[in-house]
């Protein structure tokens, strides 16, 4: 019984820390980025161009990668058909 005691308040007390400790993370310009996108062509053909990042990172060269990726297959005829970004 002592020791479940003790486990229920350490992964109590280390939940608080990281709770934390990802509070003043992205505070401090620390941060996750998602990006995916789906692009069908005539032929039901499915492509897909993603970006992930974690940490301290160039947003806009992380966008511009992405975004390039997305011309591309535009310019081979296919279209955009989902997007998202988190």
């Amino acid at each position: 019984m002592k020791k479940l005691l003790t486990a229920s308040l350490l992964i109590a007390f280390l939940l608080v820390v990281y709770s934390q400790f990802t509070e003043l993370a992205y505070k401090l310009g620390f941060a996750e980025l998602k990006m995916v996108a789906v692009l069908e062509n005539a032929e039901k053909m499915k492509v897909k161009c993603d970006a992930y990042a974690l940490g301290y990172f160039d947003e806009i060269k992380l966008q511009n990668k992405f975004q390039q990726c997305i011309n591309d297959y535009e310019a081979e005829g296919y279209e955009v058909i989902s997007r998202s970004e988190t």
